[in-house]
């Protein structure tokens, strides 16, 4: 561990003590409308210090990491244009563990290279070939699938950089099919297995929905077992290096189990990655008020979470795709007052955006660095 300066020790303590405050105060909540308005009052203020675990590819400068996508090449390149020069340094995309890995690796790799700076893949790793009824993950487990883990290795590899994956992202969502015993035991063979491959700059992302848990106790599930439940499905702190929270509609912002997740990822010493996220049912249409109904309580329960140090979102026009039509269309370059709230929000110090290949390794602290 290198060492601690003078000037970062009081940092460091205001961070955690925010930490314990924010926490305390999420706690006490108790309505929607409160939450919703401290998320935007929090919007206003200076961020609190982020908090420094020490972490896989966890930056130990008080920063969020700066992501978009998804998948598309052409709405990454919108986005990032849009919001030049904060352009993300993140790069959302997808893949199945069934599916032609070499050629996803192949064109990504591509897609990359266009980059002047250097992109940091953000990879949701599914086991369930797209149908909760063909969930494979106990499959994985017992090392059926690692001719495909082998290939996952080498196209990582191949990509010569840092990598984020999240595996079997959104592990507690009914339409993905996973039980807790099984998807624990994939997790932590896909750990090991690229371990043992020596990836070492490679955070591996325990990513829970919390929609999907708003979904669970609308259908009756207690509000009060919501740590139980996920924490049903964790793979333990040796297999893990971040936790990731997907959040899009605005009632995930402010719930009691979103908060819970962000206290026990807390205790469990853990940096938070928001994995996925975008406006729910909103279009960007509505300028400012869409600005002060999410995008102001979004961004300020990154500015009150100290424990938060990277963002995604998903710069799509939702209506477009039949299955999500009443989605939304959350383009932010569509919408002059969405678009700059957004990049006044970037322009903080708070966000580490794209650099160059020698910045954005030393900061994502990876394999040789010394800091």
């Amino acid at each position: 561990m290198g060492r601690v300066s003078s000037i970062a020790l009081p940092v460091i303590a205001l961070a955690l003590l925010g930490a314990g405050w924010w926490h305390a105060q999420q706690k006490a909540e108790s309505g929607t409308g409160d939450a919703a308005e401290k998320l935007r009052a929090a919007d206003t203020k200076s961020p609190m210090p982020r908090v420094f675990y020490g972490k896989r590819l966890e930056p130990r400068e008080s920063v969020v990491l700066h992501g978009a996508g998804q998948s598309d090449e052409s709405s990454f390149a919108a986005y990032s244009k849009a919001v030049s020069p904060t352009r993300p340094m993140l790069s959302m995309s997808y893949i199945d563990l069934h599916e032609d890995i070499p050629n996803y690796f192949s064109r990504l790799n591509r897609e990359l290279a266009r980059f002047p700076d250097l992109i940091i893949p953000q990879i949701g790793l599914s086991l369930n070939a797209g149908d909760a009824k063909k969930h494979y993950e106990g499959a994985v487990a017992a090392g059926q699938e690692d001719p495909h883990l082998q290939q996952l290795c080498e196209g990582i590899r191949s990509l010569n950089r840092p990598v984020f994956v999240r595996v079997g992202y959104e592990f507690n969502g009914s339409w993905n099919g996973y039980s807790p015993a099984s998807y624990i035991a994939a997790f932590r063979h896909i750990a090991g297995y690229i371990r043992a491959c020596g990836l070492q700059d490679v955070a591996l992302v325990w990513d829970w929905s919390a929609g999907a848990e708003l979904d669970a106790e609308e259908g009756g599930a207690s509000a009060e077992d919501a740590s139980h439940r996920y924490l049903a499905f964790y793979p333990g702190d040796a297999w893990v290096d971040w936790w990731g929270v997907n959040i899009f509609g605005a009632a995930s912002l402010w719930s009691n189990a979103t908060a819970n997740f962000l206290h026990d990822a807390d205790k469990h010493r853990m940096p938070v990655m928001i994995g996925e996220s975008t406006p729910k049912g909103h279009s960007v249409i509505e300028g400012d008020r869409l600005v002060a109904a999410w995008y102001r309580p979004y961004f300020g329960l990154i500015h009150s979470s100290p424990g938060i140090k990277a963002f995604c979102y998903i710069d799509w026009n939702w209506s477009m795709y039949p299955q999500w039509s009443d989605w939304g269309d959350a383009r932010i370059e569509d919408n002059p007052a969405v678009l700059q709230f957004y990049r006044a929000e970037l322009a903080q110090t708070l966000y580490a955006n794209s650099r160059d290949r020698a910045t954005t390794l030393k900061l994502l602290r990876t394999a040789g660095q010394t800091n």
